[in-house]
């Protein structure tokens, strides 16, 4: 079954890129050229996920109205920004994940891997599958009833009693086993809502670690739905309350993961939440501890992570879903939290809550504290542009205009069509390229008929929002 998208964007090319990737991972899309028909189809249908391309404040109000409105404000927000855009800002509107522009293949592939990954997990948490299994359900007062469960998700369950419903209140207790298996699931949880055909909805309240997974894992092959990989990353900080992980397919802010830690022959699979997300450098991720059994072994890992980095295999991590109303849910953990998940005051989780404040440069210097020798993800290896290091003569004034790019030294080549993003008279931005080059390389520049020499002054680092572009000197203006 394919994931519904709706995508909002006038852009030609960014079109053809984002059909041919959302394709190519079995997302549909349903295209809006304009944000007003797009908010017609908001109100009228629920996606998946909404796309739009943030150009100008219509945009950036229609990605407002997504999380304002009944249909979609549980949808992912994919936001396509310009590098002009302040991050923060984007998020604060609403959107969970952030494309820069100019956009890519490559790019637009690596955000969207973590996308389809959430979207499946956030379907399947709210799909309820239609069942016959018969329970045994205990009620407060001391009564028990035989009846069938009708309808079975990861958060509860309904079921046609055939009592009256007017006993059934406070909490229940009930077993079942799962078709075709051999687990017995034993749970308590609460009356979500009755009806006068004597039809009952109950949330789950208890549910041990083991039989969350079972009913998860079972769910998912009665829906025939195909199993994303978990996203693999690199450690670039660690402390006993937290990590932050090197990752191109970042998860967004809220979500909730599970993690496999890996080092030599050891392993402790534990939960998460993602409480920092940067498209261009990873996620930083709270540790969720369950039980003092739990802390212990992920202490002793982590002592060994510390102790020895060079046996550090990999981090593995998977959505499990987004607190979509983060306050009430943290509320919600503090109530039923033990003893054992309360950390002491630790400061790589209060940079992941100040982080937003700081340059990418000072986060930077500020992860290097909790970087373990040997592991990959320094500042300097990270290699991130400078954005003034060229100063430049003048500003520079936006411009979209289609441009072809010859190479100085392979004039026997077809040219690149591609198109400015600013231009000044002295030298202009491109972006779009495909093709590599490096700094002080001579290219051609032609457009409305006219030719004109322009060197390479510096080139954007992939994975970075400049990917792509390329920044030019015009060789007229150096004469």
């Amino acid at each position: 079954m394919n994931l519904d998208s709706l995508l909002v964007c006038s852009d030609d090319r960014a079109l053809r890129v984002l059909r041919n990737v959302l394709g190519e991972l079995e997302i549909h899309v349903e295209h809006c050229a304009d944000h007003v028909s797009a908010a017609k189809r908001l109100a009228q249908h629920s996606f998946e996920a909404v796309i739009i391309d943030c150009k100008d404040e219509h945009s950036f109000g229609l990605l407002t109205r997504v999380r304002s409105g009944q249909q979609n404000r549980k949808s992912l927000a994919i936001a396509i920004i310009d590098a002009r855009t302040n991050l923060q800002t984007a998020f604060k509107l609403g959107a969970n994940f952030v494309v820069y522009k100019p956009i890519s293949t490559e790019k637009v592939k690596s955000s969207f891997r973590a996308a389809r990954a959430l979207m499946k997990r956030e379907r399947r948490r709210s799909v309820r599958l239609q069942v016959d299994i018969p329970a045994y359900f205990r009620f407060q007062n001391g009564d028990g009833e035989q009846a069938s469960i009708s309808g079975l998700s990861e958060g509860g369950l309904s079921v046609r009693f055939a009592s009256s419903p007017a006993k059934k209140s406070g909490l229940i207790s009930f077993t079942f086993a799962l078709p075709d298996t051999t687990t017995v699931i034993e749970a308590t949880g609460m009356i979500a809502w009755q009806d006068s055909r004597r039809r009952t909805g109950i949330q789950f309240a208890t549910l041990s670690d083991a039989a969350h997974q079972s009913l998860k894992e079972w769910l998912r092959l009665q829906s025939g739905e195909k199993h994303d990989p978990p996203i693999r990353c690199s450690l670039m900080g660690l402390s006993f309350g937290g990590c932050f992980l090197r990752t191109q397919s970042p998860f967004p802010a809220k979500t909730r993961v599970e993690l496999l830690l890996r080092a030599a022959d050891c392993s402790v699979k534990t939960e998460g939440k993602v409480r920092r997300m940067d498209p261009e450098l990873g996620m930083g991720i709270e540790f969720l501890i369950q039980t003092f059994e739990h802390r212990r072994r992920l202490e002793q890992l982590i002592q060994r992570m510390t102790a020895s980095p060079d046996a550090i295999a990999e981090v593995l991590v998977e959505p499990e879903g987004l607190d979509w109303d983060d306050a009430a849910a943290d509320s919600s953990e503090g109530a039923t939290r033990s003893p054992v998940e309360e950390v002491e005051h630790d400061p790589l989780l209060e940079l992941f809550r100040t982080g937003a404040t700081l340059t990418k440069k000072q986060f930077l210097l500020e992860l290097e504290k909790y970087r373990l020798a040997g592991s990959p993800g320094s500042a300097s290896e990270l290699n991130l542009p400078e954005p003034n290091v060229h100063q430049r003569r003048e500003p520079r004034v936006p411009a979209s205009r289609p441009v072809e790019v010859w190479r100085q030294d392979h004039q026997a080549s077809l040219p690149q069509t591609t198109s400015l993003i600013d231009v000044s008279n002295c030298g202009s931005r491109v972006g779009g390229l495909v093709f590599h080059l490096k700094a002080g390389e001579v290219v051609h520049l032609i457009s409305d008929g006219v030719d004109a020499q322009f060197q390479v002054i510096w080139v954007g680092e992939p994975g970075t929002p400049q990917e792509g572009q390329i920044g030019l000197q015009s060789m007229k203006a150096d004469n």
